[in-house]
């Protein structure tokens, strides 16, 4: 799932994932993000750092208190590096940061390393019930 207003930056993506077996959807929203991590069953969520009804800290929010088993990923231009390195990006819950322009083998490896959390977080938390 990838929450972005850019739609060409989702096409690129998407097409090259598909070649990787990794299905992306978009979101110009956090409702439609929220929705479609529900209905799609999506492990891992990409976040712009701005989107039409938010930023990534709304989007952290709501996987965190909405979808605890989605591991998130913040992508950001690298002029946002000094700003989003000295926030709480990762105290809020993100898995890692994508950088712009991204690189396809390391967002490929990215998102697999993220989906395997996902998928150990949703395993730790069946086990525990």
């Amino acid at each position: 799932m990838f929450l972005t207003c850019f739609r060409s930056d989702f096409s690129f993506l998407a097409s090259v994932l598909y070649y990787s077996s990794i299905r992306m959807h978009r979101a110009d929203t956090l409702d439609e993000a929220d929705f479609l991590l529900t209905v799609t069953s999506s492990t891992v969520l990409l976040s712009d750092t701005r989107f039409l009804d938010g930023s990534w800290r709304e989007a952290l929010r709501m996987v965190s208190e909405v979808h605890p088993h989605v591991a998130a990923l913040v992508v950001a231009d690298a002029v946002e590096r000094p700003f989003l390195l000295d926030s709480d990006v990762y105290a809020l819950g993100a898995c890692g940061i994508l950088w712009k322009p991204l690189w396809i083998d390391r967002t490929i490896d990215f998102i697999r390393i993220a989906n395997e959390a996902a998928e150990n977080r949703a395993a730790l938390h069946f086990s525990a019930a």
